[in-house]
């Protein structure tokens, strides 16, 4: 396994554990959605620009992106009041969503390129993810406890369609 797909392994994992303490979460009566969500999206942001720097070399402009995208929906988070208008968070989550799907789109778009079928695999990823992401929009109008909960699970879900390109990489023996 080379250092990109040990990268990409341990960011994925990153969103599975963080999707899982997000679960966890309404158990301990910690559902301040505004904190969670920042914090998410900023851990996420500073993972993908580390992501970026270490494996730069290899031109992958993904972590640069995506640290773009969740610093944008950090923003919007940081400047709408999101706990009491659940609109606000279901908007921010939305854009974060949209963005992150036209990167995972130019990603499936290079494998598309050099006549690899992995793009399929990332197209089916891309459909889950917005899917996934859709549905969480629409479920976010509920209290605190029941947002974090969907959030919890969004992430996890997020977590396990990342895992899928740096496993499949590795098993199919890419470099």
């Amino acid at each position: 396994m080379n250092s990109k797909q040990k990268v990409e392994l341990i960011i994925a994992a990153f969103l599975i554990v963080c999707g899982s303490l997000l679960l966890i979460f309404p158990l301990f009566h910690f559902v301040d959605v505004k904190l969670i969500f920042s914090i998410v999206l900023g851990v996420y942001a500073l993972l993908n620009l580390i992501k970026f720097i270490l494996i730069r070399k290899t031109k992958d402009y993904e972590g640069l992106f995506t640290t773009l995208a969740s610093i944008i929906a950090l923003v919007l988070v940081l400047f709408l009041d999101v706990d009491n208008v659940p609109w606000y968070l279901a908007l921010c989550l939305f854009v974060w969503i949209a963005l992150m799907s036209v990167i995972k789109l130019k990603k499936a778009d290079y494998y598309n390129d050099r006549k690899d079928g992995v793009w399929i695999l990332e197209i089916v990823c891309l459909i889950l993810f917005i899917l996934s992401g859709l549905l969480t929009t629409i479920n976010l109008y509920y209290e605190n406890d029941i947002q974090v909960l969907v959030l919890g699970y969004f992430y996890l879900i997020h977590g396990i369609l990342e895992l899928v390109d740096p496993l499949t990489n590795y098993l199919i023996g890419r470099k």
